[in-house]
């Protein structure tokens, strides 16, 4: 693909610039693209199109908004990867702040404003995940919702933002280390808003920035996107293992959660809904089946199951070590 308008006509710096990570984006791109086409925000802004090795006609998408949207397309063909892609193109980013969008989603007219305001407050923020304007009922039963009054919060431990509608602030995102393209299936997120935590920053939840979540929208297609979801589960609970943040888990829990499958197996003859839950979460643990094998730190639970954090949150922030893991030194940790 190639690019479009490279910045903003406004005068002076660029505020603020927002990554997209596309591999064959159409037809969705196209939505996503007349979203940002509708921005209500007046400073100096760019979209950065991280382009991960895509065939389709998404270029035809950028080139027709190209006079609307001040957009620039970074080939991230090299750095395979959502993880990865977001992190090329933020390295090429010319705005003091920096939001991560989906090009599958749909963005509120007034995200980008909402977003810029909420990063006055807090060093990194999430937004509000609506579940439900692209997505069937049906579809929409499949999955518990993404931010239902809060930010996720996994094992009990710190929150995080989802990559499809976040933001942080620059400084704060090069001084972290960015995304962690290590992280090339799913939980690159949690990682990055963990790591901005720990090194001592805040986060904040921003319900009014809103973006619309399309779901994949057959169930083979969502049971694979599950399965990732596993597998960066697993690397996740490696590295912060590692710290001491996560206890280590036992072949008791994998056979907890086993036997579980095994007892609620009857679910998939109970309709399509339970059915499809059902399958989610055992989707969910052949991926962390998978992640256990290649990162060599067992873990095999359902979601729901979590124990708590092994250490207290403010003692880990407080040591050295946790300080300079959280500035992007891994050196020693599972990766």
């Amino acid at each position: 693909m190639t690019g479009g308008v490279a910045s903003s006509s406004l005068p002076g710096p660029v505020d603020v610039s927002v990554v997209m990570p596309v591999r064959n984006g159409m037809p969705y791109l196209a939505q996503q693209l007349a979203a940002l086409a509708r921005q209500t925000y007046r400073g100096r802004w760019e979209v950065l199109i991280s382009d991960n090795g895509s065939t389709d006609d998404s270029a035809a998408a950028i080139q027709a908004v190209a006079g609307q949207v001040p957009v620039r397309v970074i080939d991230s063909s090299d750095s395979p990867g959502a993880a990865g892609a977001r992190a090329k193109a933020a390295r090429a980013a010319e705005g003091r702040l920096l939001l991560f969008v989906d090009a599958d989603d749909v963005a509120a007219d007034d995200w980008v404003e909402r977003m810029a305001a909420a990063l006055d407050e807090y060093d990194a923020v999430g937004g509000h995940i609506d579940d439900e304007s692209l997505n069937t009922d049906s579809v929409a039963t499949w999955r518990p919702p993404l931010t239902p009054g809060e930010l996720p919060r996994p094992f009990g431990l710190l929150p995080h933002a989802l990559a499809g509608n976040c933001g942080l602030r620059r400084a704060v995102y090069e001084q972290i280390g960015g995304f962690d393209p290590s992280f090339n299936y799913a939980a690159e997120e949690t990682d990055l808003f963990w790591r901005v935590q720990l090194a001592g920053y805040t986060l904040g939840y921003a319900p009014d920035a809103v973006v619309a979540c399309r779901h994949r929208g057959d169930m083979r297609a969502m049971l694979r996107q599950w399965r990732k979801y596993g597998r960066g589960r697993a690397r996740l609970v490696a590295r912060y293992q590692g710290l001491g943040l996560l206890p280590t888990e036992t072949w008791r829990d994998a056979a907890a959660t086993a036997g579980w499958l095994a007892l609620h197996s009857v679910d998939c003859l109970r309709g399509q809904a339970r059915r499809a839950c059902y399958l989610r979460v055992l989707a969910h643990v052949t991926g962390q089946v998978q992640g256990s094998r290649e990162v060599g730190v067992l873990h095999i639970r359902r979601e729901d199951s979590q124990r708590s954090a092994a250490r207290n949150v403010e003692d880990v922030i407080a040591t050295d070590g946790a300080v300079a893991f959280a500035s992007g030194d891994t050196a020693g940790l599972a990766t």
